[in-house]
């Protein structure tokens, strides 16, 4: 699937929505209709497994090289969100590109080589602006792995996507992004390492009312964990208008204000 890049850039996106694909993991790349794009917690290395020894179990459908993006929007800092091993070459083949995440985020950028005025350092309870799309932010509960990890709402126009990150149940952290009824919501569901299970995770979607569920934070590390069957069920149960969807890495969808459908590859 490495001519996802390709895919990206011909597909066109309508106004008022949205187009969507999983990298695997926690990463998600966002297109505009302004052709803009969003890249969300993208892990596309082996740095994980050379730090940690966690191997990946699911191919990156895209190398950093390839990527064109405008905006890599960070939840925080740890690898598998932050890869610190791809930046470089990211930065370097996208030197329009601005990079926005917590304060943790900063000492990687640096090590990257990427310049402070292309550096977004992203606080809890603010709004930001990339391009045409608004950033909310709201503090996540990823216990003392990672103090300043966030929670984004992104708004689109027409269509938001609330990205939980790294997090456990929280209902009342996530609550100021949650309120604003986001069309879809993105939620880690390997219920490890002090994020949501699956239950949890169908709860918070809930919660918050989307029209779209996709679970992520599953199929990457043996050691993660994550049951997306089990969301799916939970789903079924607790929000049975949400439609829960799985994404194998590569797969796209187009949000609209009325539906979530396949792109084509």
């Amino acid at each position: 699937m490495k001519y996802l890049p390709a895919v990206i850039e011909r597909t066109e996106v309508p106004s008022g929505s949205v187009a969507l694909w999983w990298l695997g993991q926690a990463g998600f790349a966002c297109k505009c209709d302004d052709g803009a794009v969003l890249y969300v917690d993208p892990y596309f290395s082996d740095v994980v497994e050379a730090v940690f020894g966690f191997k990946r179990l699911s191919l990156a459908p895209v190398e950093a090289a390839q990527v064109r993006a405008d905006w890599l929007i960070s939840t925080h800092e740890h690898l598998d969100h932050l890869d610190a091993e791809a930046l470089p070459a990211l930065a370097r083949a996208n030197p329009w590109c601005r990079f926005m995440g917590p304060v943790s985020c900063r000492e990687v950028y640096e090590s990257a080589g990427i310049a402070p005025g292309r550096q977004v350092i992203l606080e809890p309870g603010r709004q930001y602006e990339a391009g045409r799309v608004t950033v909310r932010t709201a503090k996540a509960d990823h216990g003392n792995l990672s103090a300043t990890a966030l929670s984004l709402l992104l708004d689109f126009g027409e269509v938001s996507i609330l990205f939980t990150g790294d997090t456990s149940f929280s209902p009342e952290l996530i609550r100021p992004l949650t309120d604003r009824k986001p069309d879809v919501l993105i939620a880690c569901i390997n219920g490890r390492l002090g994020n949501m299970g699956a239950a949890e995770a169908a709860e918070l979607a809930s919660v918050a009312g989307a029209r779209v569920a996709i679970p992520c934070h599953f199929w990457m590390f043996h050691e993660h964990g994550g049951d997306p069957g089990a969301f799916l069920e939970s789903c079924a149960a607790q929000c049975p208008r949400t439609e829960a969807r799985l994404l194998s890495p590569g797969e796209g969808v187009l949000v609209t204000t009325q539906s979530a459908e396949r792109i084509e590859c």
